[in-house]
């Protein structure tokens, strides 16, 4: 009797193993077949796609421009330096709003003062007094005349002219745009050359780049300037404005 019992609880185990071990490959084909997706890093579920990038340019001339303007000058002491100084650049500012420059358009940049010593270092000969400032032109035709008249006054530093947009974010968009229909361009050729089509935009990246900057040569002695006795041609030319994008299409 014992042994009977021992024979039928043996085969009663067996049978529980088997079905265990075919719950766990019935588990395993359920989870692990070749029939599930995986989702791909960036939330982008596995499909065809292609990826490209896409360049926008665009070019515009100025509007607007910045001119450091400077006077120095020299004497035996400080009070007679400093006041010098500070008759010339009241005279340079008033000149600059006759031309049309606005007051909250010219911005002091730099105010010094220092010793000025003989050849062998040791004995002070003089001070000197510089004062500069930042001037905004918004209009553009103004800039020749506005260096010929603060010249004419008493500047004898002009340090460089740089162009300007007003509206950059303006322009960038510009070129935002033309560099998303540039993406598309070359997305559509690579679709149709594969016998696909294009679908919708899964992924758009901008690449931030920086702008070249158009620097003026500096003008440097006063006479230089007036001695042609006609006004300082300026050229405000164009300035370029680049945006490049990646975007990534779902192909159909």
């Amino acid at each position: 009797m014992e042994t009977r019992n021992a024979t039928l609880l043996g085969m009663l185990g067996g049978a529980l193993l088997v079905l265990a071990l075919a719950a766990g490959a019935f588990a395993a084909v359920s989870f692990n077949g070749p029939g599930a997706v995986q989702a791909q890093p960036g939330g982008v579920t596995a499909m065809r796609q292609v990826t490209v990038v896409g360049q926008g340019e665009v070019k515009l001339a100025p509007d607007q421009a910045t001119i450091q303007i400077g006077v120095e000058t020299r004497a035996t002491t400080t009070r007679e330096a400093l006041d010098q100084n500070t008759a010339q650049a009241a005279t340079i500012i008033e000149q600059m709003k006759q031309v049309g420059v606005e007051e909250r358009d010219i911005q002091t940049s730099g105010f010094n003062i220092y010793a000025n010593y003989s050849e062998n270092g040791r004995t002070v000969t003089g001070y000197t007094v510089s004062n500069n400032v930042v001037v905004t032109v918004r209009n553009l035709e103004q800039t020749g005349a506005l260096l010929d008249q603060v010249v004419a006054a008493g500047a004898n530093r002009i340090y460089g002219i740089n162009f300007g947009l007003s509206d950059r974010e303006g322009a960038l968009a510009q070129a935002r745009d033309a560099a998303i229909t540039n993406a598309r361009a070359r997305a559509e050729r690579l679709a149709q050359g594969s016998g696909a089509s294009l679908g919708s935009v899964l992924v758009i990246t901008e690449n931030i780049g920086t702008d070249p900057v158009m620097p003026m040569p500096a003008m440097m002695a006063r006479d230089e300037v007036l001695g042609t006795g006609a006004t300082v041609p300026v050229q405000p030319g164009e300035q370029t404005f680049n945006a490049q994008v990646q975007v990534t299409y779902e192909l159909r």
